[in-house]
Formats: C-alpha cells, structure tokens, sequence
C-alpha cells in the first residue's frame, strides 16, 4: 500500500505538468507589406462651409450656403464663376469641378452637371425670384457622388448675380 505521504508530491508534479501540456499555442501571423499600398479613401463625404473664395471667382457669380445664416456670415458650400467653373469643399479639401451638362427644365428650375476626376456634382437649382438690381435668390440640392459611389446630398440657399 501507497502512503498519502508518497502520494502528495507526485500529485503536484502531475497536476503541473497538465497544466503546461494544455496550454495552446496561438498561431503566429505574418503580414507582409504591399509594394503598392493604396490610398485610404475617406468612409464618408463631408462637404464644409468656407470664406475663402478662390482666385479665377470673380465678378458674376453664384455663391451657396447650408442656410441663410451662414449666406449672410459669408460660409459657402457651392461657388461658381455663372460659367463653367464650381468649388466644393470636400473632406476639407477645396475641389474645382467643370461642367458638363446644363439644363433649363422650366422658368424656375435647372439641373447642372459637374465632373473633376474623383466626383460628380448635380445641382438642382430652384429661382425664389429678385433679389436687387442684379441678383435673384435660389434654393435646391447640391449632390456629390466620389468614384466610389459614396453619395452625399445637401439643400443650399444662395443667390446668383453680378
């Protein structure tokens, strides 16, 4: 017969070395470094308001903001120069856009088209009538498109004239 006194420290020697022979390793992972990483796109759209008004925008023009506060605080989120070249603030970034299509749909209405190579813009622009000599108000949607079919669309109100 076995004394309890034999027994006991073998009982911690098995009891330890279950412990170890249980343990799992986790599996190792190695990642390797593309030659060419591609560029992080944003996870949204976010067009901000600005005060700064690019150089080729002067004379008549169509300046947009988020509201009529801001229009009268000078914050814009659309300028054109009433031709073919628009700013949109974009993820922080001042973006020029051309345009490519314009369409009068009725006395009130009209779509325009803009493109650069990363977005496309459509505006819907609706006339709210006079505003002074030169200028009458205009209220609408303002909707950006990125490459990768991130869409983000905006009411604006604004005003073109000279």
């Amino acid at each position: 017969m076995i004394s309890n006194f034999t027994l006991h420290p073998y009982s911690y020697i098995a009891a330890v070395l279950l412990l170890i022979s249980c343990q799992q390793q986790e599996p190792k992972t190695i990642a390797f470094a593309s030659a060419n990483p591609e560029p992080k796109q944003p996870a949204m759209l976010f067009i901000s308001s600005f005060t700064e008004i690019p150089a080729d925008i002067e004379g008549c023009a169509c300046s947009f903001s988020n509201d009529s506060i801001d229009f009268k605080a000078g914050k814009f989120i659309y300028l054109n120069n009433n031709s073919s070249t628009s700013y949109v603030k974009i993820n922080g970034v001042m973006t020029k856009f051309a345009e490519i299509n314009h369409q009068e749909i009725d006395s009130l209405h009209s779509i325009s088209t803009y493109d650069n190579p990363d977005y496309e813009l459509i505006l819907k622009v609706e006339d709210k009538g006079k505003n002074g000599a030169e200028s009458s108000r205009k209220t609408g949607t303002l909707k950006l498109t990125d490459n990768d079919g991130k869409t983000i669309e905006k009411t604006f109100y604004g005003e073109c004239g000279c």
